[in-house]
C-alpha cells in the first residue's frame, strides 16, 4: 500500500473516532436515560424513570445514602503483667533459737503486731526478771538517799550515785525485755500469712525463712507498653484488668508508677498499676491482662464507600437541601468497613455511598433505598417500567 493510501486511511479512522466522541458528548442526557432504562424513545410515551443509583430521574441523580454516626471506639493498648502484693515480706527470726510455738495458720489474715512464732526464751525471761528486781532495789535505795539528803545525813555525791544506779538498773530492764522480745516474730503490717516449713522444735537462725506476709488489699501489676504511648500516659490514669484464673471478672485500677526511661532494646516503657482487690479474690503472682484506653471521646464515622479522593485530598459527598455538597474530611482510622473522620460533618448528616460517578458540586440528588431495582425492559408504552425481586421494596426518600 502506498504512503498516500495509508495516510488517507489514517485520516478516515481519526475522523470516525472524533465523530463518535462528539456524538457521545453531545447526546441529550434524557435520551441516554431512556436508552439505558429501555424506554421506547426520546419523545415516546414510556418516560421510564430509573431507580438504579447513578441514573438520572427527573433531572436528579439517584443515589444511596447512609447517616453519619458517632464512633465510640478508642485506641486501646493491651499488655500482660504479673500481680504482686502492694506490700510483701519474708519473715525471719532476728536471733537463733529453738522454735517453741507456731502461732498462725497458713492463709490466715492477721493484724499488725500479731505474734506469729515464738522461740525458746526461758533464759531471756529470767534475765528480764532479774533486771526488774535490781531496778526495784535501785529505786528503793534512791528513795532512802533522798530522805537522808533532806536531813543532811548523806552528801549530795552519795545522792547522785544512787540516782545513777537507779538509771542503770532501769536500762538493764529495757535491754532484757528487748532480748526477750526478739524471741518473738510478729507481723509488721496487716496481711495474709503463707505456708511455712518450720515446725516446733526446729533450730532456726536469722537466715531461716519462717513464712511470707502479703498485704492483698491492693495489688500492683507491672507491665510494659510500646514507647509511642509514653507521652499519653499519666499517673492516675484509669485501667481495666482481667485475670485468666477468674473468667468474666473485670477489675479497675489506676497507673501508680511510670519508669523514667524507655528500654533501649525492647523500646518499651515500664509501668505499674494498682488494683483494688475487693474481697481479696486475687492472689499475688497471677497473670493479669491490662487494658489502657486513649481518646475515648465520641468521633464521627462514615461507611468506607463514602470516602473519595482527588488531588485536594479525601472528601465525602453530603446531601444538603436535596443537593450534593462536597465536604473535605481527614481520616483518623479505619475498622470493620467504617472510617472515623474529622471534617465539616455532624452526626445524622447523610452522605452518599452509591451513585458517586455523576456527582458534581450542587448537583440535585434523589435518595433511593440501598437495594437496586430490576427494570423490566419489556414494559409497554405508557406504563412505568415493572420492578421485580428485591427492587420492589425500593422507595424514594422525601
Amino acid at each position: 500500500m502506498s504512503f498516500w493510501k495509508q495516510a488517507l486511511l489514517s485520516l478516515v479512522v481519526v475522523a470516525a473516532a472524533a465523530a463518535g466522541w462528539y456524538f457521545y458528548s453531545h447526546q441529550p442526557m434524557a435520551e441516554f436515560q431512556q436508552q439505558v432504562a429501555g424506554a421506547p424513545g426520546r419523545n415516546g410515551a414510556g418516560g421510564g424513570q430509573s431507580r438504579v443509583p447513578g441514573l438520572i430521574r427527573g433531572g436528579a441523580v439517584n443515589v444511596v445514602t447512609a447517616p453519619v454516626e458517632t464512633d465510640n471506639a478508642a485506641d486501646t493498648v493491651m499488655a500482660l503483667g504479673t500481680a504482686k502484693a502492694a506490700r510483701s515480706v519474708v519473715l525471719y527470726p532476728r536471733v537463733s533459737g529453738v522454735v517453741a510455738d507456731i502461732l498462725f495458720e497458713p492463709g490466715q489474715k492477721v493484724e499488725k503486731g500479731a505474734p506469729l512464732l515464738r522461740l525458746d526464751d526461758d533464759e531471756e525471761q529470767a534475765n528480764a526478771d532479774r533486771a526488774r528486781i535490781q531496778y526495784a532495789q535501785a529505786r528503793a535505795a534512791l528513795e532512802r538517799s533522798k530522805s537522808l539528803a533532806q536531813t543532811k545525813t548523806i552528801s549530795s555525791v552519795a545522792l547522785g550515785d544512787a540516782e545513777m544506779a537507779a538509771q542503770l538498773a532501769e536500762n538493764q530492764v529495757r535491754l532484757a525485755e528487748i532480748a526477750a522480745g526478739r524471741r518473738l516474730v510478729t507481723a509488721p503490717f496487716a496481711g495474709v500469712v503463707g505456708l511455712t516449713d518450720v515446725a516446733v522444735g526446729d533450730l532456726v537462725s536469722s537466715t531461716t525463712a519462717i513464712t511470707t506476709l502479703d498485704d492483698l488489699s491492693t495489688l500492683r501489676v507491672g507491665f510494659e507498653v510500646p514507647e509511642r504511648w509514653s507521652a499519653s500516659i499519666t499517673k492516675g490514669q484509669p485501667i481495666t484488668a482481667k485475670v485468666q484464673a477468674l473468667p468474666g471478672s473485670e477489675f479497675s485500677g489506676t497507673i501508680s508508677g511510670i519508669d523514667n526511661h524507655v528500654d533501649e532494646t525492647t523500646r518499651t516503657l515500664k509501668l505499674e498499676a494498682e488494683l483494688k482487690n475487693t474481697g481479696e479474690v486475687l492472689k499475688a503472682g497471677m497473670a493479669v491482662s491490662v487494658t489502657l484506653t486513649f481518646g475515648a471521646d465520641k468521633e464521627l464515622s462514615v461507611p468506607s464507600l463514602a470516602v473519595q479522593w482527588d488531588r485536594r485530598g479525601s472528601f465525602v459527598w453530603k446531601v444538603a437541601d436535596g443537593a450534593a455538597r462536597r465536604s473535605d474530611v481527614a481520616i483518623v482510622r479505619r475498622h470493620s468497613g467504617i472510617v472515623v473522620v474529622r471534617g465539616d460533618l455532624e452526626a445524622g448528616d447523610r452522605v452518599i455511598v452509591e451513585g458517586l460517578l455523576r456527582l458534581r458540586e450542587g448537583a440535585k440528588v434523589n435518595e433511593v433505598d440501598e437495594t437496586p431495582a430490576i427494570v423490566d425492559e419489556g414494559a409497554a408504552g405508557g406504563e412505568a417500567p415493572a420492578v421485580s425481586g428485591a427492587g420492589a421494596a425500593a422507595r424514594t426518600r422525601s
